[in-house]
């Protein structure tokens, strides 16, 4: 006779454990986050918790791991025939919303934050991150040069500019917001601008 395994399986431990390890460690930061109160809110028990984590540390590096998950982005629009500054227009409002959102806010001031303290793992984290979307960007860039419509000799540098530039990261860190009905009118400048730095030579 087969005995069925006690409790919740595995997996669904984790992910528990690691949405609330991530709900902690973003409202009240690294120092201040409480192991008996993540382990309370993923419904299991602090020794548990050690069992999978054995330091604050490696709970936090894999809740690091675990909200870079949150920019695995759907980016088919780039495989589009659309004109180029339209489909540009639809990535960087794309990324001006997703980086305006208040979890990514709050996971940029953490990694802010703690950079002095795990400048490795921040680092990490940041490459973890630009996994889940760089790529698609990279190539539709390079076919936007192989098509003559851009002259990029590095779409790596391309793709972290224009990003970052749509994101409006930092000013957004530190409260500073466009008023609605000048979004659209910023991102499509941005665009052009964009476009005409990279113009054919």
């Amino acid at each position: 006779m087969s005995v069925k395994a006690r409790g919740r399986p595995r997996k669904e431990i984790r992910q528990a454990l690691l949405d609330a390890a991530a709900s902690e460690f973003l409202e009240r930061g690294y120092t201040d986050a409480n192991l008996g109160r993540i382990a309370e809110a993923g419904n299991t028990t602090k020794p548990a918790l050690y069992r999978r984590y054995p330091s604050k540390a490696a709970l936090f590096e894999a809740v690091l791991g675990h909200i870079a998950k949150d920019f695995e982005l759907n980016l088919d629009f780039l495989n589009s025939n659309r004109p180029a500054d339209e489909v540009l227009y639809a990535l960087a409002a794309l990324f001006y919303e997703k980086l305006g959102s208040s979890r990514v806010l709050a996971m940029s001031r953490l990694g802010m934050h703690e950079s002095a303290r795990f400048p490795q793992l921040i680092y990490h984290f940041r490459e973890q991150v630009m996994d889940g979307f760089i790529s698609q960007i990279r190539a539709y860039l390079a076919r936007l040069d192989a098509e003559g419509i851009v002259g990029i000799p590095d779409t790596l540098e391309a793709a972290i500019i224009l990003t970052t530039l749509a994101g409006r990261l930092q000013e957004r860190v530190l409260g500073v917001a466009l008023p609605d009905e000048k979004v659209e009118p910023h991102l499509r400048e941005l665009v052009r601008f964009f476009l005409a730095g990279y113009a054919p030579r």
